[in-house]
């Protein structure tokens, strides 16, 4: 069965303006230690299942954070669009057919670390999606 989190990443790596900023740095809930600026990190927010008398609808509606982390904010802002943007037209990939895909964002996050000030621009992603 098709699996959303892995047709997702998919999805980013294949989009040229997104892999040319963050490479291959695009990861589930948890970074890896020591990974290096600028990257992505997704999570899911909420993935509600519409029913109706006979079971669950097909397709879903799902919304994913995706955090674009940088050290300048123009890096991390060109990031987010550029997520926004590899989103905006429905695709199949994966097993996984992405329908449309509203952006909330991006919302501006930067924050204090110990070697310095991150820029982190969070979008909200409310992706309309079946599984194949």
């Amino acid at each position: 069965m098709a699996d959303l989190t892995q047709a997702l990443v998919a999805r980013l790596l294949a989009a040229p303006a997104v892999a040319a900023i963050a490479g291959a740095k695009v990861h589930w809930s948890k970074v890896p230690q020591g990974t290096a600026l600028p990257y992505v990190r997704l999570q899911v927010v909420s993935d509600p299942r519409t029913q109706h008398l006979k079971g669950y609808d097909a397709g879903r509606q799902t919304r994913v954070q995706a955090d674009c982390f940088a050290a300048g904010y123009g890096q991390a802002r060109t990031l987010a669009l550029a997520l926004i943007e590899a989103m905006a037209l429905p695709a199949e990939i994966a097993g996984v057919r992405f329908g449309r895909t509203r952006a909330e964002g991006p919302r501006d996050l930067g924050e204090d670390a110990p070697a310095g000030f991150i820029h982190r621009m969070s979008v909200d992603l409310l992706i309309e999606h079946t599984t194949i």
